[in-house]
């Protein structure tokens, strides 16, 4: 996955507000085969209400730089300077896979989180999206899954 502009994931956060698809798994949705040939990608993006922070599950990714592709993982980030950490909770299958906080703020790169083991299909993968302060209390929480389809 390309490193996303702030911009254009808040124009792509519009979008996803009026139910339409957007951002990285919408251009994925309908292509058919991912390039490697995979299946379907089962990636999606969830904000926070405000979407001043963003959770994507990469179904198959470039992962971390210079660890080679990888198979299940989530990308992180900040997209507002508003002095709030992106909180960040994954369920597989109603379990939870932890909490990671991104506190790089809005011009840090990406982070790559991998909390799950390998996804197989008909699993569910759930992220909440909150952001958080130093006293721990989380806000404008979003929250969204998807059913795999192929693993």
């Amino acid at each position: 996955m390309q490193r996303h502009t702030k911009a254009a994931l808040a124009a792509g956060f519009a979008v996803i507000a009026t139910g339409a698809l957007a951002g990285p798994a919408a251009a994925a949705e309908g292509a058919g085969d991912e390039p490697d040939g995979r299946g379907v990608d089962d990636g999606f993006t969830v904000s926070t209400l405000n979407d001043n922070g963003y959770a994507t599950f990469v179904d198959y990714g470039p992962g971390k730089p210079g660890h080679g592709d990888n198979d299940d993982y989530i990308e992180i980030d900040d997209t507002w300077a508003d002095g709030y950490d992106v909180r960040v909770e994954a369920w597989l299958d109603g379990d939870s896979q932890g909490v990671r906080v991104y506190d790089d703020g809005a011009w840090g790169d990406v982070l790559v989180w991998d909390p799950f083991p390998n996804v197989k299909a008909g699993q569910e993968v759930e992220l909440e999206v909150c952001l958080t302060d130093s006293s721990g209390i989380h806000y404008q929480c979003g929250e969204g899954g998807d059913v795999s389809a192929d693993g």
